[in-house]
């Protein structure tokens, strides 16, 4: 056990300040040792304090739903800590601050009432009747990896404000700063922050983080991660199930976490879970309203034993609706090449999206026209691949992904290749057509250029001071098929019809194909090779 006590300083005039001890020489904030592990995100009280003013709120904070007095100072306290704004942020009348500032991977759930002041690590905040008269004014006992306790010292007036609170403590202000050595911070010297060794009744500054504050719980959990799942809105209209809307959730294992709305046992864990809950394409959950659950936060737990795996704490009161559902669309964020050749032979998806909410897409389009299925694979929720097909002009083109009612674009350029570029039918090696079919030819290659085009029954090279082909058995087999211009588009074509085709005999025959685009001075810079295998 590691107490951290908030004490009266014997020397201090008329009882204005208050000291932290152990107090240590800092540049800023430090640090105790240790932090609290994911399964240590609860937070109960046990309201056993004696002044009337600790536990006298009735007003109910619209973002901190079902709960008032002691309960909700506590609740405020603990939520300044959190990795982001809480709800809309409101809820400190006094400050105006936002609750919710402390950035990193953690955030605190607050789980209801305990049936006792528990042991050293069961994360519960209650009063205790004296401290001893040694000046103490709360202290908190920190195990810190498996839990905590934090005791008020009733020798002092406390008050659960949230408004001005006279010449009283206040308990909102002092549990952020106790919660904060749970958490495992030690005193800043920093005279502004929570986590300084002084202060006076009647302040409510305590209950706003400072920029030191900040830093201190990043150094020790680490800044918020952009995969810690996230909260954005609660649907509970009705009553019976509740919608969960985010970010970075699990597809199919998620953990929802309600507060309690019995007082629980000291030595129990107090949050009410839904565990194995699947989510739509990582964006949102829906479950049963458990029937112990209590108004208060919800938390999403995703597989995983880091902070990063908690989500923040989003307000709901289990009948309507807190926050607003972003726009959940496919989004690409970057494609790779965004310099795309005018030809890209075969069928081979060469070019990659990436971006969220993948997994939502219903189609991918280039120019406005959606593409075949087959042209393009959905890998995951951030990554599509596709076969980019041939457009009507070089420059600016778009690729845009849609959910069937919203489409985000992305602009490529289009390009003539460096090298010439040929394709015989779906352009993959030895593809297969009838000669019955017949099949097409594209070439692509610099504007205004011709392209030669041969072919062989050969796959052995050729090659004198004018070219060097892959095929044709040191020109000994090889025929020129015909010479064709490349228009503005970068991309030339023509068909050749069952007529043209003589007859391949019964096992086929396989026909190889090249080109050079006639560019002097030599040697003319040739194509990729191209095979095709021509069937009854």
């Amino acid at each position: 056990m590691n107490p951290k006590h908030l004490v009266l300083p014997a020397l201090c005039v008329g009882g204005a300040a208050l000291l932290l001890a152990p107090a240590r020489p800092s540049m800023a904030f430090s640090k105790i040792g240790g932090l609290l592990s994911p399964s240590q995100r609860d937070v109960r009280v046990f309201d056993n304090f004696l002044d009337a003013t600790a536990d006298d709120n009735a007003t109910p904070s619209t973002q901190f739903p079902g709960w008032t007095g002691l309960d909700l100072a506590v609740w405020k306290g603990i939520t300044e800590w959190a990795s982001t704004i809480h709800g809309d942020g409101t809820g400190d009348p006094v400050n105006g601050n936002v609750l919710g500032d402390g950035g990193a991977n953690f955030d605190a759930f607050w789980s209801g009432s305990a049936a006792d002041i528990g042991g050293t690590n069961n994360n519960i905040v209650s009063g205790q009747t004296t401290c001893g008269g040694t000046g103490v004014l709360a202290y908190t006992e920190t195990p810190i990896s498996d839990g905590w306790r934090i005791r008020f010292c009733d020798e002092w007036n406390w008050d659960d404000g949230p408004g001005t609170i006279g010449s009283r403590w206040d308990i909102q202000g002092i549990t952020c700063h106790e919660y904060g050595h749970a958490l495992g911070m030690g005193h800043s010297a920093v005279g502004t922050a929570t986590m300084a060794p002084s202060g006076s009744p009647g302040q409510t500054g305590l209950r706003s983080l400072a920029t030191d504050d900040i830093n201190g719980i990043k150094c020790v959990y680490g800044a918020a991660s952009v995969i810690k799942p996230k909260i954005f809105a609660t649907d509970a209209t009705g009553g019976v199930n509740i919608t969960i809307s985010g970010q970075n959730f699990d597809l199919a294992n998620n953990e929802v976490w309600f507060a309690n709305s019995n007082v629980t046992a000291t030595g129990v864990d107090p949050i009410v879970k839904v565990t194995g809950a699947p989510s739509t394409s990582g964006v949102e959950i829906t479950v049963a309203i458990p029937a112990d659950a209590s108004p208060g936060d919800v938390i999403v737990k995703i597989p995983g034993a880091t902070g990063s795996t908690v989500s923040n704490a989003f307000p709901t009161d289990l009948a309507g609706v807190f926050g607003e559902p972003p726009i959940v669309m496919p989004d690409i964020t970057s494609i790779f090449p965004t310099l795309i050749d005018a030809l890209l032979p075969g069928t081979a998806q060469e070019v990659v999206l990436t971006g969220v909410n993948f997994l939502l897409t219903t189609d991918v389009l280039v120019d406005g026209v959606p593409l075949a299925p087959s042209s393009y694979t959905i890998l995951s929720n951030n990554s599509i691949t596709l076969d980019m097909p041939q457009v009507a002009s070089l420059g600016a083109h778009n690729i845009s992904v849609t959910d069937g009612t919203n489409t985000d674009d992305f602009g490529v350029t289009v390009g003539a290749p460096f090298l010439p570029k040929l394709q015989w039918g779906n352009g993959d090696p030895a593809n297969v057509v009838d000669k019955d079919d017949g099949f097409t030819i594209l070439m692509s290659g610099t504007v205004g250029k011709n392209h030669y085009v041969y072919y062989s029954l050969s796959n052995s090279p050729s090659s004198n001071q004018w070219v060097s082909f892959d095929i044709g058995a040191n020109f000994s087999d090889l025929t020129r098929l015909g010479v064709f211009a490349i228009p503005a588009s970068a991309v030339a074509s023509t068909f050749i019809p069952p007529s043209a085709i003589g007859d391949p005999g019964p096992g086929g025959l396989t026909v190889y194909a090249e080109s050079l685009e006639f560019d002097p001075p030599a040697p003319f810079p040739d194509s990729n090779t191209q095979s095709i295998h021509i069937v009854q």
